[in-house]
């Protein structure tokens, strides 16, 4: 229980900002003309996912798996907390409240980012050989709800308080709301906390020969997991994150909005960005309860190849036919929708599972954090690039994008991923793993000494 609400966590705070910073670009800038401070925010977040994710995944196989999640939660809510407070750090410029947020949204990151290797780690142990997928793909699924909480709380939040342009109809505090959408990142965690059980430590003399994530990655034992597992989650999270975050500018192309403020909660369909992004995520949500069902059923490798084919030609009818499509916005919006259904019955669900099942113990949650991170520089990519591609080349060219890591992700699953349903995780002989660690980097030093 403790993992799911630490996904749900970790979903809702990484995408509240895809509405919080349209509203605050309605503040702060009068509209759409805050492009760099917005993409330095989303991505400041995932900054610190990725530093996250390569640290507690290590802090996760030497102090505990039950601590390190407790530390990662405080990281959580200490940067939701900060965020809700956020205020410009120049009188003379509002926009330069963009970097008080890409600050404590860092810290933010850093705490989200350490629950996927804990989490993922934590369900995988938990669970037999038989179920021990569905049992993943379940606490996994819990950041389907995280993700749809966003625009739910964003509209009553909105609906209650108002934004920047109800002004003129003498609202409370305009600003209050995407406070409270901020802040309420906190709440799962400080729900949890008094509740966090501490997970069974692992012996002293074990972690006293811990290998390093340099150790482990020199063991070529790993390597062709490393690249099943990182590589597809990185080639993933382009499309993912970059979909995600950036959902707001594919819409407002997408709706042919103007370049002044977005209405986030107009009268209709086309101008209410809460419901858009409501739609978008009860869409996708089926897919990580699909996910669920077959996950021990079809196995791993099958679901992420079949989700990765259909990402594809989606994508590609997106780029080819986007504009006879804008005519039928919601057949638009339903194609688009079905993106977030194959990403979550596919390659979402399946590199959760993936690299807690591939590796041994004594590196399950280092490994499994390296891979996440992997996926998380994926993430920097798509969301550094999104907004400024769609600017230069068009909706339908970043769709074409998509189309294309997606095939590569096919074929990356095809050579590189093992699927272990129904067998026990990885760890046989893991004395024996240790040691090839071990003495691989023994020979690395006895080499740099003899050549000097």
């Amino acid at each position: 229980m403790i993992a799911a609400i630490s996904n749900l966590s970790t979903a809702y705070n990484l995408v509240n900002c895809n509405l919080t910073n349209e509203v605050m670009e309605n503040e702060f800038c009068g509209g759409d003309h805050c492009n760099a401070s917005v993409t330095a925010t989303s991505t400041s977040c995932l900054a610190g996912a990725i530093f996250g994710q390569l640290t507690f995944g290590y802090v996760g196989d030497w102090l505990g798996r039950g601590p390190a999640l407790h530390l990662t939660m405080v990281m959580s809510i200490t940067g939701a907390l900060v965020s809700a407070f956020a205020v410009p750090l120049d009188p003379k410029n509002p926009a330069s409240v963009f970097i008080f947020l890409c600050i404590s949204r860092f810290i933010l990151g850093v705490g989200v980012g350490g629950v996927y290797p804990l989490a993922a780690t934590v369900a995988a142990e938990g669970s037999d050989s038989s179920s021990r997928g569905q049992s993943v793909a379940m606490v996994f699924s819990m950041q389907g709800v995280g993700q749809l909480m966003v625009p739910l709380v964003g509209m009553a939040c909105l609906y209650a308080f108002g934004d920047e342009m109800d002004r003129a109809e003498d609202r409370p505090i305009p600003g209050l709301s995407w406070r409270l959408i901020l802040g309420f990142g906190a709440l799962p965690g400080l729900l949890l906390m008094p509740f966090q059980e501490r997970a069974q430590d692992q012996p002293r003399e074990e972690r006293a020969q811990q290998p390093s994530l340099l150790e482990a990655l020199r063991n070529r034992a790993y390597w062709r997991s490393i690249v099943g597992c990182a590589g597809g989650w990185f080639l993933f999270d382009i499309t993912f994150y970059g979909n995600s975050l950036f959902s707001p500018s594919v819409l407002h192309s997408v709706f042919h909005a103007g370049t002044g403020e977005t209405p986030v909660i107009g009268d209709s369909i086309k101008n209410n960005l809460c419901w858009q992004l409501t739609i978008l995520a009860l869409l996708g949500l089926p897919g990580y309860y699909v996910a669920v069902c077959y996950m021990d059923k079809l196995g791993r490798k099958v679901i992420q190849i079949q989700g990765f084919a259909m990402m594809a030609l989606l994508y590609l009818g997106l780029a080819l036919f986007l504009d006879k499509m804008e005519e039928l916005p919601a057949l638009l919006l339903f194609v688009y929708g079905l993106t977030y259904f194959f990403s979550n019955f596919g390659p979402n669900s399946t590199t959760f599972i993936l690299p807690s099942e591939s590796f041994p113990r004594e590196v399950r949650s280092t490994l499994n954090g390296f891979c996440a991170a992997s996926g998380k520089m994926g993430a920097v990519v798509g969301s550094a690039l999104f907004k400024p591609l769609i600017l230069a080349f068009g909706t339908s060219f970043v769709f074409l994008c998509c189309a294309v890591c997606a095939v590569l992700g096919i074929i990356i699953t095809t050579f590189c991923v093992e699927d272990r349903r129904g067998q026990q995780m990885m760890g046989e002989g893991t004395a024996e793993c240790l040691a090839s660690a071990r003495h691989d980097v023994d020979l690395g030093v006895e080499s740099t000494q003899a050549s000097q």
